[in-house]
């Protein structure tokens, strides 16, 4: 089943203890409804075809891997919390791509961090200078953006 948000609105000034949203929900290419967050910690809303949205939960919570609750517990993975990753998903990609605008990101090869060097319209004399400063450095600019978003949202993961 394929399970994408389209239309993300996303407030971060209303993001509090979760992420204020409102995105259309579509399920293997249909949209369902919409779903949205207020961003103070409580449940998603769902608007629209309801039985479409308790099928997709279903399956989410079927074949979608278990994550762990604060108390250490493995919990399933309903529609909810699958939306939820899917606009982390959706922030991660956003801030890469305007990082990579302006800056040079990679992981440094010691220490396994990312950082960014601004690069000032010169991203090619700027990606040549971390490789001659920080030799095996993986420059994310130099790769593919599914590639680079992986690196990324493994070296920014809380």
């Amino acid at each position: 089943m394929k399970i994408d948000l389209k239309s993300i609105q996303y407030a971060a000034f209303s993001s509090e203890e979760t992420n204020c949203y409102s995105a259309s929900l579509h399920v293997n290419g249909r949209k369902i409804g919409t779903v949205s967050n207020d961003g103070r910690g409580g449940c998603d809303r769902f608007h629209g075809d309801h039985a479409a949205y308790r099928a997709a939960d279903d399956w989410c919570r079927a074949n979608l891997p278990k994550w762990t609750g604060f108390d250490g517990e493995a919990l399933d993975t309903g529609l909810e919390h699958h939306c939820g990753t899917l606009v982390d998903d959706w922030l991660a990609a956003r801030h890469l791509r305007s990082a990579l605008r302006t800056n040079v990101v990679f992981v440094h090869p010691d220490d396994g961090r990312l950082y960014q060097v601004r690069h000032r319209g010169k991203p090619e004399a700027t990606i040549c200078a971390v490789e001659r400063q920080h030799p095996g450095s993986n420059i994310l600019n130099s790769q593919p953006f599914d590639a680079a978003l992986a690196v990324y949202r493994a070296g920014t993961a809380p």
